[in-house]
């Protein structure tokens, strides 16, 4: 019996630990998303090409969103919180507007409809919860 019993923690460990080494955020365990850099990087990258920044709208937003990325963490690293929550939506809505002065008229609605994208993108399908359930078959 004991032999068997080992055996299956041998095989079940054999079988767990590989999954669990996939299971690290990306970045080696730095947070949701990974480096902070790296993650600033990619955003300015679809910005770029999704609203059409000049090099030198680029290096007007780029601190911008430094900050506010910096801001979020301080504010996560005691975990979230309704407080936490609400600061960062200020903060949020502080950094569209800082942003906002940078573009110009036309690119103003193509930030805006990348920032929902982006949003859509974070909720998935059907906002929070999920897809929306089918409808009822008459």
């Amino acid at each position: 019996m004991r032999n068997t019993f080992t055996k299956f923690v041998m095989a079940a460990a054999i079988t767990l630990l590989p999954a669990l080494t996939f299971a690290q955020p990306p970045g080696g365990g730095q947070g949701r998303g990974g480096d902070p850099a790296q993650m600033l990087d990619r955003q300015m990258t679809a910005m770029k090409e999704a609203v059409g920044l000049t090099d030198d709208q680029e290096k007007a937003i780029r601190p911008i969103l430094m900050d506010q990325m910096k801001q979020q963490r301080e504010l996560m690293a005691n975990g979230p919180s309704d407080e936490s929550r609400e600061a960062m939506m200020k903060m949020q809505t502080a950094a569209t507007a800082k942003i906002k002065k940078v573009l110009k008229e036309d690119q103003i609605e193509k930030f805006d409809k990348f920032q929902a994208e982006r949003m859509n993108r974070r909720r998935g399908p059907g906002g929070p919860g999920g897809p929306p359930p089918p409808p009822p078959a008459n």
